[in-house]
Order: C-alpha cells, then sequence, then structure tokens
C-alpha cells in the first residue's frame, strides 16, 4: 500500500467528515477515547483537515516518546496493530499518517453506525 494512496485516501475521508452535521459527535468519541487511552491531550483542531493534522502529530511525538500511550490509544479505538504493520514503511511519519487514518476511520464508524442504525 502506497503512502500516496493512503493520502488520497485520507482526504477523501475528511471531505466526507467535512460534509456531516455528526462531526461535533466525532470529536466527542475521539476525544473520549483519547482519555480512556490514557493519553492527556485534548483536542484544538476546528475542521477535519486541521484534525488530521493533529492526529498525526500527535502519533508522532507517541510513536517516539511514549510508545504505550499509543499502543493504548490503538487498543482504545479497536484498530489493529496488524493493520498498521501492514504498512511498507518504517518512516515514523508514515506510520502516523497511516494510523491517524485508520483511527479517524474507526472512530467515525462508530459515530456513523450509532446515528443511522
Amino acid at each position: 500500500m502506497s503512502n500516496k494512496y493512503n493520502l488520497i485516501t485520507a482526504k477523501q475521508f475528511i471531505d466526507e467528515v467535512s460534509n456531516s452535521d455528526l462531526y461535533p459527535q466525532f470529536l466527542t468519541q475521539l476525544q473520549k477515547d483519547l482519555n480512556r487511552a490514557g493519553v492527556n491531550y485534548n483536542i484544538k483542531s476546528k475542521t477535519p483537515q486541521d484534525l488530521f493534522s493533529e492526529m498525526t502529530n500527535l502519533l508522532i511525538e507517541k510513536l517516539q516518546n511514549a510508545f504505550n500511550e499509543y499502543l493504548n490509544l490503538l487498543y482504545a479505538v479497536d484498530v489493529s496493530e496488524n493493520k498498521i504493520r501492514s504498512l511498507d514503511s518504517e518512516n515514523s511519519v508514515d506510520i502516523a499518517e497511516y494510523a491517524a487514518y485508520l483511527i479517524l476511520k474507526r472512530e467515525w464508524q462508530k459515530v456513523w453506525y450509532r446515528n443511522k442504525g
């Protein structure tokens, strides 16, 4: 899976979230899971585009300095470590971007299913 594909997919995902009235619930769910994972961080982004960058930067920091918090977040959100490992890169920025995409996508699924189900 190439990084270019991931970033295009992430942009399509961000566009979908941007056009939804569920965005506030999405942010609430993300903050809840950050807290549950023991990640002492408050989301600052107001737009979905900024949120992707914010999450990527947070994950880079966790990968480099607090790996257990990173793993706890994956677990709290319900993202498989194996999915992350499937990325063909050892670059921490690539891994963080892909993990941010998977985390945000999973959080969106939770909110969407709860509201559409």
